[in-house]
């Protein structure tokens, strides 16, 4: 029986995720000091990191001669340039209410474990009206390691005080996936076909938030 549910935020409770991983592709691009030579097919391992650890992958792409701190600094600076126009209600999956009243009504609790700052995690629930309805927030800024690493999953079981087995991931990027599955849980994935993502390791795929709330409730 399902005792917590912990979603990812980028690309689950809104659809961001396919926004940043063409601002990053747009960055890549723009700092790599040879035009063309960038490989494509090697943007999919950006999706789902954290501003901490996005810098490396970054670099190693773009091959650009910038450190690892301006490249990081530059990216921000590019970042807020962007989100500031993000109108975040309407990129909200508003059909998510439904699974977090159901949670509510039996007792399930709720949490967010996202690569995001804590302090952008609430305000984007807070501007989407759901922030009081959930146990806990973690952030990947609290960790040395970013999702493919299970940590953010771990201690926000811990902060829960449920089991990996009573618990269940909503998830979106491979590397949110596999960090779930690390630390023991079963993965719903939220599926996108916009972008090439390896969601392989999920153990639902679910193409929107109605039948994900269906699955939900088989398996509580």
């Amino acid at each position: 029986m399902i005792q917590a549910i912990i979603f990812d935020m980028d690309g689950v409770i809104v659809d961001t995720e396919y926004i940043d991983f063409q601002l990053q592709k747009e960055f890549v691009k723009r700092i790599s000091p040879v035009a063309g030579a960038v490989d494509e097919a090697a943007f999919p391992t950006l999706v789902g990191r954290s501003y901490a650890h996005l810098a490396q992958a970054i670099k190693d792409l773009s091959g650009s001669d910038l450190s690892l701190a301006d490249i990081s600094d530059q990216l921000e600076d590019y970042a807020k340039e962007r989100y500031q126009q993000l109108d975040y209600p309407s990129l909200f999956r508003a059909d998510i209410v439904a699974i977090l009243d159901y949670a509510k009504e039996k007792g399930i609790k709720l949490a967010v474990a996202s690569s995001s700052r804590k302090d952008h995690i609430e305000e984007v629930l807070e501007a989407c009206g759901i922030l009081s309805y959930f146990d806990t927030l973690v952030s990947g800024e609290a960790f040395t390691e970013s999702k493919p690493n299970p940590a953010i999953y771990l201690a926000t079981l811990a902060k829960l005080g449920v089991s990996a087995q009573d618990a269940v991931a909503i998830e979106d990027s491979a590397f949110g996936i596999a960090a779930a599955k690390a630390a023991g849980l079963a993965v719903i994935a939220y599926e996108e076909s916009r972008m090439p993502v390896d969601q392989s390791q999920a153990d639902y795929h679910e193409k929107d938030m109605q039948s994900i709330l269906v699955r939900i409730k088989d398996l509580h």
